[in-house]
């Protein structure tokens, strides 16, 4: 989908949404309908305002709003990966971690633009992972990913909004039978347990507790090299999405970085294409003048985080590596901030990175 079309779809929303009004006033239905809202709130309300999941934190933002100067935006990998009460030590700041498992970046454009709104931004870090421009419903977030969204968003415009551009109609049904499950389980654990309290206003986003777990020996590094194939692919909506992020922080006068957080060696050694991946994510840091730090390329990568300690998955920081990855990333962009250059803490490309790291160069 290009920019334009992604744009046209939401004028052609927002015309048939207002068709529908039209004909709801001119057939005398509006008090009717108002009245069985008003029931169906009643029935689904806690879980959205309250929440009783995990990822739910919709009460937390709104509670803190006007308290962050700093937002990290970002997909599982920067949630895992970035503890914003240990970069708030390093940096002397006020974070909060708003990434979310297979979050769109629609998804991500959705909340960032409603958390500037109301908090004193001065930096955005966006996460890009492997696969943040080639997700699509079909293949990688689907169904799942927009219950989580929808279950983080805390005003009735945002829903609907949400379902008419990222939820195909076929699945419309099905989201409200899983919405009202959902809601029917909220309600149970509140006369169980009394309202849920979500974790966040500890963590302020950043989902602790994650386990080291070994990767697979250095041995298998160079027998498994590029058996396993990256898909590339950019999706246009998710490039929009993620020139839209950038537009709203030059917009607000908001500094932004792209970052990509540590995967494990063998990943790297295992799967092809992430120098292609790699040179989009460039193209965008070109495009709008912001640094991309891709951790992935740090020379010092094997002795920071470590294959036996530092991940949870082959993808994914446990909460042993996110402690020392917060505290890297925070000293990337503070020596910046002061005018260093930093770009030779980091190899040009992952091939030269794994090869000169392999060989201890």
């Amino acid at each position: 989908m290009s920019m334009d079309a992604a744009a046209l779809r939401g004028v052609l929303w927002r015309e048939k949404l207002r068709g529908w009004l039209a004909r709801i006033l001119s057939m005398g239905l509006l008090i009717p309908l108002l009245g069985l809202a008003g029931l169906g709130w009643g029935v689904v309300g806690p879980y959205f305002t309250e929440g009783s999941y995990n990822y739910q934190d919709a009460r937390v933002r709104r509670d803190l709003a006007g308290e962050f100067d700093v937002l990290i935006s970002g997909s599982s990998q920067a949630l895992r990966a970035i503890d914003p009460l240990a970069l708030d030590r390093a940096m002397d700041c006020r974070s909060y971690n708003l990434g979310m498992v297979l979050q769109t970046m629609y998804g991500r454009y959705q909340i960032l633009e409603r958390e500037l709104e109301r908090n004193p931004v001065s930096l955005v870090v966006i996460e890009l992972a492997y696969d943040t421009l080639g997700r699509t419903y079909e293949d990688n977030y689907g169904f799942e990913g927009s219950v989580r969204q929808l279950g983080r968003l805390d005003h009735p415009g945002q829903w609907l909004d949400y379902v008419a551009r990222q939820v195909p109609p076929r699945d419309w049904v099905k989201l409200l039978d899983d919405t009202l499950d959902r809601a029917a389980s909220t309600w149970a654990l509140r006369r169980q347990n009394g309202p849920y309290v979500p974790f966040q206003y500890e963590t302020h986003g950043f989902i602790p507790g994650l386990k080291g777990v070994p990767m697979p020996d250095a041995g298998l590094y160079e027998a498994d090299y590029h058996k396993e194939s990256l898909p590339t692919n950019v999706e246009e909506e998710n490039l929009y999405y993620l020139d839209r992020c950038l537009e709203l922080c030059r917009e607000r006068g908001v500094e932004a970085v792209l970052i990509v957080t540590p995967l494990s060696e063998y990943m790297l050694w295992n799967c092809d294409g992430f120098d292609e991946i790699l040179a989009t994510h460039r193209g965008v840091s070109e495009k709008w003048g912001v640094p991309l730090y891709d951790f992935n390329l740090k020379k010092d990568k094997l002795s920071r985080y470590s294959e036996e300690t530092a991940y949870c998955d082959q993808h994914h920081l446990c909460e042993a590596g996110a402690q020392v990855f917060t505290g890297d990333l925070a000293d990337i962009l503070l020596r910046a901030r002061a005018g260093e250059d930093v770009s030779g803490e980091f190899y040009t490309t992952y091939d030269e990175a794994i090869h000169s790291r392999r060989i201890g160069g």
